[in-house]
């Protein structure tokens, strides 16, 4: 393969994700518009149906604890590739603690904000 077609390769594979993603959402409204439609013929009620995205209830520590974990898992690859090639060690460390950290904060936010947050809906149930 010509080396010029990797990195044109990577950026179109890469922009792909999000057009897929835009394309899929487009078609799963088209598909909700086309049952509301039908419902209206029929003098259904058009109760519990929507365009909008239904939001699912946000689990506390969930995205922290996830980015920890990745944090975590290339510090634990900086510690297995420091013992054959001890200069790339401290770097791979470096790397680690980026991710580490922001889920640090994540899970830090989420014991802070907890009140906020839950407790509001759990007091409307």
């Amino acid at each position: 393969m010509d080396p010029i077609l990797i990195p044109i390769l990577a950026v179109v594979f890469g922009l792909s994700i999000p057009i897929v993603a835009i394309i899929v959402d487009h078609l799963t409204k088209k598909s909700k518009m086309r049952v509301m439609e039908k419902a209206i013929e029929k003098g259904l009620s058009l109760e519990g149906l929507s365009l909008e995205d239904e939001k699912k209830p946000r689990v506390p520590y969930r995205a922290g604890m996830v980015i920890l974990a990745a944090g975590l898992g290339v510090g634990i690859f900086a510690v297995l590739i420091g013992q054959t090639d001890h200069d790339a060690f401290f770097p791979l460390l470096g790397i680690a603690s980026i991710p580490a950290l922001i889920g640090v904060a994540l899970i830090m936010n989420d014991r802070i904000n907890f009140d906020r947050y839950f407790s509001e809906k759990s007091d409307s149930q």
